[in-house]
């Protein structure tokens, strides 16, 4: 199983089939099913895919491989490389009562402004912000949204289908708790890390997985442990800095502010040859650029002075900003990793990481 670039980090996991389509496939339509949905209403799944060969297959292409086996001519499933207007011509013959998708897919399927009227918008993976969720209610004011929790390392977890921002974790596939530093199960209302047991792992079977992520722990309701405040615990190294994710998902919505074509922000990590250092890059997605907005992107760095004072002391190459238009440069790879690692030699083969 490969991650598209929703989660923490590139990964592969060995995960037999009957696994996958428990933990991925059952509690997709498990997701659905708590949104108020069934095979009866007509589904419109984008299925995101791993960048070049080798890279595993997705839980997004077993999500959707799975909608499109149990509901039939009722299951509209696209990839996100193909063409939006292509995508959007069969949708809007097809009359999807369901969208599923990553948030920036989502967004881009409201800009297009396609006659569709869904009754339920779910995302998965990255977490959506507010005002991108203001702007999903204003485009289909019928619609409901549903958060689902996949992670690549185990499966999905649980689904947010109501407005109160509460998931409530598959029981049936997984079990998860919610640990102190000590190994200790929080208390109700307190914080800790995601801990997670998943049945029917054979093909790697670990206890007490930590997934990487960060939750509030609320207790139980009708058999399923609720989770809010999900947040991924992972942190993105430039040069000897570590940039926690939580500040890294604030950074496009801080620019969209400022231009609301901008769809996401990268921190890449990159290697400039002519300097033979490590050098930071701000990229930029989105269909706008200019003086201004390259001065606010260069100042998210800003956050983090001791990236200045390693450009200063010459451990990194001074930091660039660079931006790039959606879809052609990216291939239409909609869930967009907050953290790049391009680092490369003159040469063109990889860095060391270490």
């Amino acid at each position: 199983m490969a991650t598209s670039g929703s989660t923490a980090t590139q990964v592969l996991v060995p995960v037999t089939a009957e696994c996958a389509n428990r933990g991925l496939g059952d509690n997709f339509l498990r997701a659905l099913a708590m949104s108020g949905v069934g095979p009866g209403q007509r589904h419109w799944g984008i299925e995101h895919r791993p960048d070049g060969q080798g890279q595993g297959q997705t839980g997004s292409s077993v999500s959707m491989t799975w909608l499109a086996r149990h509901c039939g001519d009722n299951a509209l499933v696209t990839a996100a490389t193909e063409p939006l207007d292509d995508q959007l011509r069969r949708a809007v013959a097809f009359g999807p009562d369901t969208i599923s998708g990553s948030p920036g897919f989502l967004q881009e399927i409201a800009r297009a402004g396609a006659a569709l009227r869904p009754m339920l918008l779910v995302y998965g993976g990255a977490a959506l912000a507010d005002t991108d969720a203001d702007r999903l209610r204003a485009r289909f004011p019928g619609a409901r949204l549903t958060a689902f929790y996949p992670t690549t390392d185990a499966g999905a977890l649980g689904a947010a289908p109501a407005r109160d921002g509460v998931y409530r974790t598959f029981t049936e596939t997984h079990l998860i708790k919610v640990l102190d530093d000590d190994g200790r199960h929080v208390a109700a209302g307190s914080r800790g890390d995601v801990v997670v047991t998943q049945f029917d792992a054979w093909a790697a079977p670990i206890i007490r997985y930590r997934v990487g992520d960060r939750a509030t722990y609320r207790g139980w309701e009708q058999g399923r442990l609720l989770l809010s405040d999900i947040e991924r615990a992972a942190e993105a190294a430039i040069g000897s800095t570590l940039v926690p994710y939580s500040d890294l998902r604030t950074w496009a919505p801080r620019l969209a502010v400022r231009d609301p074509s901008v769809l996401a922000v990268q921190l890449v990590r990159a290697y400039s040859p002519r300097q033979q250092r490590e050098q930071p890059i701000v990229r930029v997605i989105g269909r706008a650029d200019g003086a201004e907005l390259t001065a606010a992107a260069h100042s998210l760095l800003d956050d983090f002075p001791q990236i200045a004072a390693e450009i200063a002391s010459g451990e990194l190459a001074p930091a660039l900003v660079e931006f790039r238009e959606p879809p052609a440069r990216l291939a239409g790879h909609w869930k967009i990793p907050l953290y790049v690692d391009e680092r490369t030699r003159p040469d063109g083969s990889q860095c060391p990481t270490e």
